[in-house]
């Protein structure tokens, strides 16, 4: 409860100060005022607003009410960040000019853009990277890396396993919205198909269609999942029954060998407030009852490489970040998780991906951060020759 309290405090100050920001800029292009003034303020109070009545409203079981408010309340929110990022530096550059004419004393004026012709650029600038960012959402991207390791038995070739991670589908799915994600799959062939969380984020118009088409996917080693954060914002029974509709191997702090070739080790999001005891703990506990030494995968939703798993994992896959999603948004979100999307070698031995995400969280837009599956090819390496004897 306290994080949603924080969360939700951070919301309203937050995307609250970027409305009251829109509201200046067109009260002061427009000369709004009396009924005008009020009106313009309470549809911005009500944008504001919006994504958390979706979710009130999906949570008292309204449906479609739920559905278009949310569908209004995240595209306002997909276009009130682009126009404030483009706001800003146009804002930025009047006071640099402002400035310069203050020390020279010049007339610079015909430097300048009037009020309303900068709000206009702005507009029109946001409504064509929000179109722009909405196609590029549908543009899922193949990721293909290979690693090689002496840990897998030569007999068992090449191990293709493939990622998807956030997602977040929901009130913002519609039909056809899983399809280009499912055809990318399908192409990749893989023998094992993970999902490292959030892969639900609310009720789905057809949430038996979409499972089933994720069911159907041929995996001839399984398909296996953890939870992210969003599993837990809604009911957790519901976003696991649909993982295990899907599919999936649902690893909630546990493990799985498949057959003897590899561990799958999974561990719950920390979102996840039932656990008794702290993340890093049970990651090392899971970890340490492996025996032998098996090619061992860890699926974890957030990027993060706990101190006690350093070099008792091969790979980690992880996702959570989005890469940002839209752009300029990834600079701030690199300061959280300092490792960028993609693969890292880790200096205690071991990999970690991390995915930008096959789906979209809160506007249906991507900016300069395409969606993607990964595919991941383990292949065997042969053990290196004896050293000859002196």
């Amino acid at each position: 409860m306290s994080h949603m309290i924080i969360f939700l405090a951070l919301y309203l100050c937050i995307y609250g100060t970027a409305h009251l920001y829109f509201l200046v800029k067109a009260r002061r292009a427009y000369y709004l005022h009396g009924a005008g003034y009020f009106l313009v303020s309470a549809a911005l109070l009500f944008l504001l607003l919006a994504p958390i009545q979706g979710r009130l409203l999906e949570m008292q079981g309204h449906f479609w009410p739920a559905v278009i408010v949310t569908w209004l309340g995240f595209i306002w929110m997909g276009f009130l960040f682009l126009f404030t990022c483009i706001s800003l530096p146009l804002d930025a550059y009047h006071i640099f000019i402002g400035m310069g004419q203050k020390i020279t004393g010049d007339d610079l004026t015909g430097f300048m853009l009037s009020r309303r012709q900068s709000i206009a650029i702005a507009i029109v600038a946001a409504c064509g990277l929000l179109l722009y960012g909405v196609f590029e959402a549908r543009q899922v991207k193949t990721r293909a890396i290979a690693l090689h390791s002496q840990k897998l038995p030569p007999a068992a070739g090449r191990i293709r396993i493939v990622q998807i991670s956030d997602l977040h589908m929901g009130l913002m799915s519609y039909p056809g919205s899983l399809s280009p994600a499912i055809r990318a799959i399908n192409q990749a062939k893989p023998d094992i198909l993970v999902s490292t969380g959030d892969l639900i984020d609310g009720h789905l118009f057809n949430e038996n269609h979409a499972a089933a088409k994720l069911r159907e996917i041929p995996t001839p080693l399984g398909k296996y999942a953890v939870t992210g954060n969003h599993e837990f914002y809604i009911k957790a029974n519901t976003a696991q029954a649909f993982t295990k509709a899907a599919g999936f191997t649902l690893l909630q702090d546990a493990s799985v060998s498949v057959k003897g070739l590899l561990t799958i080790v999974g561990v719950d999001d920390p979102a996840n407030s039932n656990r008794s005891r702290n993340d890093a703990e049970i990651e090392a506990g899971l970890l340490g009852k492996i025996s032998g030494d098996p090619f061992i995968l860890l699926l974890k939703h957030r990027p993060a490489v706990a101190a006690g798993s350093s070099g008792r994992f091969d790979l980690q896959l992880s996702g959570h970040t989005h890469q940002g999603q839209i752009f300029p948004f990834g600079f701030p979100v690199s300061l959280l998780y300092p490792m960028g999307h993609g693969l890292h070698e880790l200096a205690e031995g071991g990999h970690i991906y991390i995915s930008r995400g096959t789906g979209t969280w809160g506007p249906p837009v991507r900016l300069l951060a395409p969606p993607e599956i990964t595919v991941i090819d383990i292949i065997p390496r042969p053990p290196p020759p004896p050293k000859p004897e002196k």
